[in-house]
């Protein structure tokens, strides 16, 4: 998922961001907050609570946003001293073509964060009608009607919805922390962790899980840290993963445990917020889907070069709704799993090629001497997606959670490449 103020991804995004145009840490976290505030994350939150228990659940839900935030420091320590957009970083250390392939890669991963967001959302506002209006009408309805609404601020007022939702994610966090309130206080913290999982997933499928539903954080990073006035300012802007993605992940697992629904919406209805539900959560999706759209038709353009941006962006929406309507959101967590093996390795590579290959120095004016394919890149990220994926199904395993062992493969191997090479 990418921020709610996608314009900013766009501004330079082939050249150095300009020192008046950065921005204070505060104001990049508070984007990453807003990212966290949609219904896949509490869908996440729900499915891993009611599989782990909360106390497990916790734990996983800490850990993982830890351990992505200290990965996220470095890669916004990267944007912030090149001021370059991810985009740009790609070419330096996959080459070329290589970065036009990792794009693709990102541009499906955004598609499919797309396509389950839309059905998600599809089905929230099937439910809140019926419980408020008393009108019911298929979820494809809902589907469809969402899509197109997004679509439209997608490629004609998406500018309008991206100055509102800056107002609206501090009401995002409100909701967020009433909602915890509101069940812990009817449900004591020793009751809640006494009801146990139903062991739907292992910790280790819950992990993957996770860290799929964050793993575009850390790579996509630099787009964000690029615009931060210092590197203290690019880690105050992690903050908003390392606090506030628990907290949305703990708000839609804790009420999930107590009335045994996944639903969101429904969950919302139990506890008589359906109101504050509709207007929070279906806006803040509204908004972190466009901003999803908006980011993959941007990443498709460096891609097809001579396809207008708005032919892309429809060509998008039109498969993401069909994903959609075939109910793609009952694969979402294998979805997850899958991203967490195949991303990783992306900002293992450029982390490696920045600090211990390039030594920080990233020229543009040496840009045309890259190579169009890096093949030691290549080579490595190939061989990382095969060792993670080998030991999703403990074929072979390193640390025994895919997404270590796709960075740490990456990460050692480009280097070892890069040194054979030179």
């Amino acid at each position: 998922m990418l921020d709610k103020e996608a314009p900013i991804i766009d501004d330079y995004s082939r050249t150095k961001v300009p020192e008046d145009k950065t921005v204070n840490g505060i104001r990049i976290a508070s984007i990453i907050v807003g990212i966290g505030v949609t219904l896949p994350v509490f869908f996440v939150g729900s499915e891993v609570t009611q599989a782990l228990g909360l106390e497990k659940a916790f734990w996983v839900f800490m850990s993982v946003c830890i351990v992505l935030s200290i990965l996220c420091t470095v890669t916004a320590i990267i944007g912030n001293r090149t001021r370059l957009s991810t985009y740009m970083l790609l070419h330096f250390s996959f080459g070329k073509k290589g970065a036009l392939l990792i794009n693709l890669l990102v541009a499906i991963t955004l598609l499919g964060w797309y396509a389950v967001t839309v059905e998600i959302f599809g089905q929230a506002l099937t439910d809140a009608f019926a419980q408020l209006f008393n009108v019911s009408f298929p979820v494809w309805i809902g589907i469809i009607l969402g899509s197109i609404l997004m679509t439209l601020t997608s490629i004609y007022g998406f500018r309008i919805i991206e100055r509102f939702s800056s107002i609206a994610v501090p009401l995002m966090l409100l909701f967020v922390v009433y909602v915890l309130y509101i069940t812990t206080s009817q449900n004591s913290i020793h009751t809640l962790l006494q009801i146990s999982g139903n062991a739907s997933m292992t910790t280790t499928q819950a992990i993957s899980a996770v860290v799929g539903m964050v793993i575009l954080t850390p790579v996509l990073m630099p787009d964000y840290s690029r615009f931060a006035k210092t590197d203290k300012d690019s880690l105050i802007s992690i903050l908003g993963l390392t606090i506030g993605f628990p907290l949305v992940l703990l708000a839609g697992g804790i009420p999930s445990l107590i009335t045994g629904e996944i639903d969101i919406m429904k969950i919302m209805i139990g506890l008589s917020l359906t109101i504050p539900a509709l207007c929070i959560l279906i806006f803040s999706t509204w908004t972190t889907n466009t901003a999803n759209l908006y980011s993959t038709q941007l990443t498709l353009s460096t891609v097809f070069t001579k396809t207008k941006d708005a032919k892309l962006g429809i060509a998008a929406s039109s498969i993401g709704t069909l994903l959609a309507l075939f109910g793609v959101a009952t694969h979402f967590i294998d979805f997850l799993n899958i991203s967490s093996i195949f991303i990783p390795p992306v900002s293992a590579i450029f982390i490696a090629d920045f600090f211990f290959v390039k030594k920080q120095q990233y020229e543009l004016a040496r840009f045309n001497e890259l190579p169009q394919l890096d093949t030691s890149a290549l080579v490595s990220w190939i061989i990382a997606c095969i060792v993670a994926y080998l030991g999703a199904f403990d074929y072979i395993t390193l640390t025994s959670i895919s997404f270590f062992d796709s960075f740490i493969v990456a990460f050692t191997l480009y280097l070892i490449l890069k040194k054979i090479r030179n």
